[in-house]
């Protein structure tokens, strides 16, 4: 094999587990995102409900 072809394989798999590596970085930032999505879901939810529950505590008789 031609020495500059032996460099040229070793550029090409260099490459490709950079790549590799950047989707790997890549899914585990989507999870991260998509686990970050669902908290701030339950938390505006939790804050509905307990605005609800104020509002329907105030509007009571007696209060």
């Amino acid at each position: 094999m031609h020495p500059y072809q032996s460099g040229q394989l070793a550029d090409d798999r260099r490459r490709q587990a950079l790549a590799q590596a950047e989707q790997g970085y890549l899914a585990a930032e989507a999870v991260e995102l998509s686990k970050a999505a669902r908290r701030a879901e339950r938390a505006e939810r939790q804050v509905r409900r307990a605005l609800r529950r104020a509002l329907r505590l105030r509007s009571e008789p007696g209060q």
